[in-house]
């Protein structure tokens, strides 16, 4: 058996900190370096940040350093934002410095295009951001003077007059583009990057990652035929870090019902996610290629019913108590799958459908239709023992990422996705 995997933990904030805290603890990992954003943690030892004792190696804000470090994987943890403010060139080089990694983050399945994919014309790209909708502080102070700015760039980019000129616009723009809002690395860049660092790239948590990837994917395999998949997320965020997208506000809770819609920010974010888990339900129920996948949003806000105070946010009666979203993937015109996410503040605030699970603390719901039966599965939590410890999230997705280690440090290079094939072990009597 080899000795313990030396590992470098990327951004300690709420899930990277639990990820830290349990790899110092566990005999089977070495933490060897932990890249931090803040400069108040630039030199304090690890063991420190997360509470445990000194343990002699100092966080670093310095990438430099941490890609000259030898370690057998990255426990990749970056925060939702920094998605479109160049985490994919981060990734690709600590691919190509020869170490694996394993990402909270959005590459569930790099083949499948997004909106902001650097395959997509970077006018449609700028078009798209100039459209979003940003609440909160999330992306910082300047990006609503910013946004405001674009939106008129890209209304006069859009005029009769200079439609002739489109092309040569669309060559200005490029470098522009991806200057403010860098387009996501394309899958086949991600696999050239691992198979130069002759490393693996795995995605994976609780949703996205074990919630659909690996138990519906599972439970389709007692079905003869599979026609359509939906799956379904409740959740109450009161108890939710500030740390989760900089705080409520920039999720849009607390917020007047028109500053939420398919436009918004977190529903932009969640595309990133959810993209890739339709494709890959695409790919291993119907064979069906990521270029062959459609995905459509559907975002709307629902108003509070009570006043709460949660974290830094005040939720008032009439401003945005929930959010329900929807992705809906298609095969050409055919409905496969939908994956919705429904989100609120407080038992008093919660959404619920006729569909959804029978708890105001939330849970999950997993349907597949097909012969020769109908699947529902249902998990609810008990709302009467809920403490509302968002830690249990937080850890549930901190085990998939540090149990799939020793398989991706043992995988042959590229992108790994999880074997849903039938595993044996023989029985030692």
């Amino acid at each position: 058996m080899r000795g313990p995997y030396r590992l470098i933990i990327w951004g300690p904030g709420d899930m990277g900190g639990r990820a830290l805290r349990t790899a110092l603890r566990s005999p089977d990992f070495e933490v060897v370096g932990v890249k931090v954003f803040s400069p108040h943690k630039h030199g304090r030892d690890i063991g420190e940040l997360v509470g445990l004792p000194s343990v002699g190696v100092a966080a670093t804000t310095s990438k430099a350093e941490i890609l000259a470090l030898d370690a057998d994987c990255v426990v990749h943890t970056p925060t939702t934002p920094a998605l479109v403010q160049g985490a994919d060139a981060d990734v690709l080089e600590l691919l190509e410095s020869g170490k694996n990694v394993v990402s909270a983050a959005a590459y569930h399945n790099p083949a499948m295009p997004t909106w902001l994919t650097e395959s997509r014309s970077a006018l449609d790209v700028l078009g798209t951001v100039a459209r979003m909708k940003v609440t909160g502080n999330a992306f910082g102070p300047r990006l609503p003077n910013a946004l405001a700015a674009l939106k008129t760039l890209m209304r006069v980019a859009d005029s009769g007059p200079v439609r002739p000129v489109r092309p040569v616009l669309e060559k200005l723009a490029g470098p522009i583009a991806d200057r403010a809002v860098p387009r996501r690395a394309s899958g086949a860049r991600l696999q050239a990057a691992c198979l130069k660092g002759g490393v693996s790239l795995h995605g994976t948590g609780l949703h996205p990652g074990l919630m659909v990837e690996q138990l519906l994917l599972r439970l389709a395999g007692l079905l003869d035929e599979v026609r359509e998949v939906t799956f379904l997320e409740v959740g109450d965020l009161s108890s939710a870090p500030d740390g989760m997208w900089g705080g409520l506000a920039s999720l849009g809770f607390g917020m007047p019902l028109s500053a939420v819609d398919s436009d918004h920010a977190i529903a932009l974010m969640q595309h990133f996610y959810f993209d890739a888990v339709l494709s890959n339900v695409a790919h291993a129920l119907f064979g069906a290629s990521a270029e062959q996948v459609r995905v459509e949003r559907h975002v709307y806000p629902v108003p509070a019913r009570v006043r709460i105070e949660a974290g830094g946010s005040v939720l008032e009666p009439g401003s945005v108590g929930a959010i329900h979203m929807s992705y809906r993937g298609y095969i050409g015109d055919r409905l496969f799958m939908t994956n919705a996410e429904c989100w609120h503040v407080g038992p008093g605030n919660a959404h619920l459908g006729p569909d959804h699970p029978r708890s105001l603390a939330g849970g999950h719901v997993i349907t597949l239709d097909g012969t020769p039966a109908r699947i529902e599965l249902r998990n609810e939590l008990d709302d009467e023992t809920y403490s509302g410890d968002w830690s249990a999230v937080t850890d549930i997705s901190v085990k998939a990422m540090l149990d799939v280690v020793p398989a991706l440090c043992a995988a042959p290079p590229g992108v790994a996705t999880p074997d849903l094939t039938p595993r044996y072990r023989l029985e030692q009597a």
